[in-house]
């Protein structure tokens, strides 16, 4: 595996820069001007700050777990915010200290936000950048002391719609590529879905993040193929999904007919429902009982064998 860590040294070498915490480029590589990286709009959203696009540089804050706690799992998360914004303190690095807890090191992805259009490939800027943070995280498995085959996603909202499309639409190992990284599949090894966007069906979808998404009039077939309930197979990985029901912003279907579509295919998955937390309740709503979540997902996690 030589080759492979040599090929992404530069990888390594970028992230070794970061002063606070290690902040690993998703495609270093990308023309975007240096100027360009670092600008980030900010918005006081209902949960918090929020950063708003342009986003063009994706990255990965590292959270790492305590020498002494860590197991060897590991979790991409994408936070929230309907395809528009990213609410990364809320759902990222304050579900990542809290994961770390657990000895479960955290990588909080900063993804593209696709402004309302496909790109030439027809794969979401935020699935690129979903699969390929999987194969970074699985690349410095042995370095960064994490089980290659204990790496998950999480995500949260429009997030939650990201981390299951990588779920339903990974690509596999190419041990043939050029690209070192290519040689790790991009599947998770589970999903933990919070509150999550999973279809782009009219009537069913949140139509903000589907117009983010998408655009507003894409073609029956793309809404489909973007819609991870339709897209459930034998291979797709295990999730633990939770919402709250009093949460009015994205409907109930999403989470249920998910949840469906998983054990019609003999999938594990465990649907979590709470009676109050509305939407965008991060680690939980103070005083209601979504604050549940992280518990009941960890025990999860240790009933699925992917914790000791």
């Amino acid at each position: 595996m030589g080759n492979v860590f040599t090929g992404i040294a530069l990888i390594i070498g970028l992230a070794a820069s970061a002063s606070a915490r290690t902040v690993i480029p998703v495609w270093p590589h990308l023309h975007v001007p240096p100027a360009q990286r670092k600008v980030i709009k900010n918005i006081q959203g209902a949960n918090g700050l929020m950063e708003i696009r342009p986003i063009l540089w994706p990255t990965l804050m590292e959270f790492p777990a305590p020498k002494y706690k860590r197991n060897g799992c590991a979790v991409v998360i994408c936070p929230g915010g309907g395809y528009y914004a990213e609410a990364m303190a809320l759902e990222g690095y304050r579900v990542a200290r809290r994961f770390n807890q657990a000895g479960i090191s955290c990588y909080v992805l900063r993804y593209r936000l696709p402004e309302g259009k496909l790109p030439r490939s027809g794969v979401p800027w935020p699935l690129q950048d979903v699969r390929r943070a999987i194969q970074i995280v699985k690349a410095h498995a042995k370095a960064w002391h994490i089980n290659p085959q204990d790496v998950g996603v999480m995500g949260f909202s429009a997030g939650g719609s990201v981390a299951s499309l990588a779920g339903v639409h990974w690509v596999p190992a190419n041990p043939q590529s050029p690209d070192p990284l290519n040689h790790f599949s991009s599947r998770p090894a589970f999903m933990v879905l919070g509150y999550p966007v999973i279809s782009m069906l009219p009537g069913i979808t949140h139509p903000g993040s589907h117009d983010n998404l998408l655009g507003r009039h894409p073609a029956l077939l793309t809404e489909k193929y973007f819609s991870s309930e339709l897209n459930v197979d034998a291979l797709t990985p295990p999730a633990f999904i939770f919402y709250a029901h009093d949460d009015t912003t994205v409907p109930h279907q999403n989470e249920k007919q998910f949840y469906a579509a998983l054990r019609r295919v003999g999938i594990p998955a465990k649907l979590v429902r709470f009676k109050h937390g509305q939407h965008g309740f991060g680690l939980g709503r103070p005083g209601t009982d979504s604050v549940k979540w992280p518990d009941l997902c960890i025990k999860w996690l240790r009933q699925m064998k992917y914790l000791p």
